[in-house]
């Protein structure tokens, strides 16, 4: 139980010292910060193109499923891909 208190507070400490999110205020900038910087840091979403995002979305709904963990809401998986896909990368 110590040992995911330190891990949650490390990712915190590190997210905060990375590059501000565009538009951190909106549904899917707090969706990716609230839901993906749990388990590993949040990349910013200029650092892959959309198709990029894409991918790794697919691959992390299969990951969730495998742990049996629950995936994002419709509503969520929306704010975040309608995010991703207004701040992405274009290379």
């Amino acid at each position: 139980m110590l040992r995911r208190r330190l891990a949650a507070a490390a990712v915190v400490v590190l997210w905060g010292c990375g590059p501000p999110l565009p538009d951190p205020e909106s549904p899917g900038a707090r969706i990716l910060r609230e839901r993906c910087a749990g388990c590993h840091g949040v990349h910013a979403p200029g650092s892959m193109t959309f198709d990029m995002w894409a991918v790794q979305l697919d691959r992390m709904r299969r990951l969730y499923a495998q742990r049996g963990l629950p995936w994002l809401t419709p509503a969520e998986e929306a704010a975040l891909i309608g995010y991703l896909r207004a701040h992405a990368g274009t290379q």
